[in-house]
């Protein structure tokens, strides 16, 4: 699948420079020479957020940032107060910031804490495993995750918004008048063809995506914990109470957690 991304953001990228944007602007015009910066920019990006998510362990109990977890843990009483209760309960049954003990990595489970199945390993703040990045999705590279929903969408945009023009004309669509430059020969009609397909099918799945992740982002929730606190909001309105997310400081505030205090516009830019 790695692979297959490489080969297809190549490919695209080729087709973009010589045979699709010369429809509507000469090659190494100042218009070309800003389409290409464009392109590269969202190449390098989607690139750099992939290979990131793919390669940054997302906060498995093996991983530093859990010791240093563990270890904070047990120096604050916390991890002994668990160890004390009923520490093997579900995660449903416990207080938002309560330990717990996972019999299947063999050690303790901190909150907001699962085990995934695919990886055989506790993450935290694990939100699902991606066959596409192959890695679980979690604490420590779900920002990576969500930027490169992010790039793709735009790319996929960016796309569709530059090949429509001639996509319509070879359905037969007038639109604006005429096609653009001269008539399409078969190199420029694949490329055309494909890449609409492509970007418009693709983008509308990823774009979906994205949206979940960022209403999710926004609201302080991973995917397993959207469906738990629907389980919990459904057992508070029984007994007449109104649940409430504990781990929600607000939308800002929940954006800040994820992305840092620093400026929205730079928070997109790659860093580690």
């Amino acid at each position: 699948l790695i692979v297959t991304v490489l080969v297809l953001v190549a490919v695209e990228i080729y087709w973009f420079l010589a045979l699709i944007l010369p429809r509507s602007c000469e090659i190494f015009s100042p218009r070309w020479w800003a389409h290409a910066a464009w392109i590269l920019f969202l190449a390098f990006n989607g690139l750099f957020n992939y290979a990131s998510c793919v390669l940054t362990d997302p906060g498995a109990h093996g991983s530093r940032l859990y010791r240093e977890l563990v270890a904070a843990a047990a120096e604050d009483g916390t991890l002994a107060r668990a160890e004390s209760g009923d520490a093997g309960a579900s995660w449903l049954e416990r207080g938002p910031y309560d330990w717990g003990y996972d019999r299947r990595s063999g050690g303790p489970k901190a909150p907001r804490s699962h085990y995934d199945h695919v990886t055989k390993k506790l993450v935290l703040n694990m939100d699902h495993y991606c066959p596409w990045m192959f890695n679980c999705v979690g604490f420590a590279n779900y920002r990576y995750f969500v930027l490169f929903l992010f790039y793709v969408t735009t790319a996929c945009l960016y796309g569709v918004a530059v090949t429509a023009r001639d996509f319509l004309g070879m359905a037969g669509i007038r639109w604006g008048g005429a096609f653009r430059g001269p008539r399409l020969d078969a190199p420029t009609h694949t490329a055309v063809m494909f890449t609409f397909v492509l970007a418009l099918s693709v983008g509308c799945a990823v774009a979906l995506l994205f949206g979940w992740h960022v209403y999710l982002l926004l609201t302080a929730q991973t995917t397993i914990e959207f469906y738990g606190n629907y389980t919990l909001r459904l057992r508070a309105a029984a007994r007449g109470q109104t649940y409430r997310n504990p781990y929600s400081r607000g939308a800002e505030a929940n954006w800040r957690q994820l992305f840092g205090p620093g400026d929205k516009i730079l928070a997109l830019l790659p860093s580690s």
